[in-house]
């Protein structure tokens, strides 16, 4: 044979061989995490995976970090700053500056992954009120975060860190999700 014809067959062969011999076929493997494995608590109420592909998972008994192997599950220590204020997490969030804001029942916490630490709680502990009971996180697409709470929807600027109350969302800013009822997780 000469390399002409060799080199058509080749070509010919390449081309017209089915995709799926060349393609790796990737198997999805699912595994169902419980107690067992570290997760504090059956009952989940929110899920994230943060910029770095870490699984964040809010359950009633605190908050666990999922790293593919083991959960690190973070709680309240009456005893600490740098602790949850409430074991019943009901939302997580990651900011753009790759900060981790925590809704609970006693308001929120916000907590640095990089240094491990719980640097801003809200309210503060000289507020008035003494549950805010923070239900749902949102991002908005200019980075700001509305928090869904049983004393209305605040909007929080992460950099500053100020919050504000609003008295009602108007629709066209409200960019919660498909609507703006805080309950309705989208």
């Amino acid at each position: 044979m000469t390399f002409k014809v060799i080199s058509r067959f080749v070509v010919f062969w390449i081309c017209c061989a089915p995709i799926h011999l060349f393609a790796q076929q990737k198997e999805l493997i699912s595994r169902l995490y419980t107690m067992k494995d570290g997760l504090p608590d059956q009952l989940v109420n929110s899920v994230m995976q943060d910029s770095h592909g870490f699984i964040w998972v809010a359950t009633s008994s605190g908050l666990s970090k999922f790293d593919g192997m083991r959960f690190t599950t973070y709680r309240n220590n009456p005893s600490s700053t740098n602790s949850l204020r409430s074991n019943q997490v009901s939302s997580v969030l990651e900011d753009k500056m790759g900060r981790i804001w925590i809704g609970h029942p006693q308001g929120l916490d916000l907590f640095d992954p990089r240094t491990e630490r719980f640097y801003f709680h809200w309210p503060d502990s000289g507020s008035k009120i003494n549950s805010f009971d923070v239900s749902t996180l949102r991002e908005r697409r200019d980075g700001k975060i509305w928090i869904c709470t049983t004393q209305g929807v605040y909007l929080a600027e992460p950099e500053s860190l100020n919050i504000e109350k609003f008295p009602q969302i108007p629709r066209e800013t409200a960019d919660i999700g498909e609507t703006d009822d805080c309950s309705v997780d989208a």
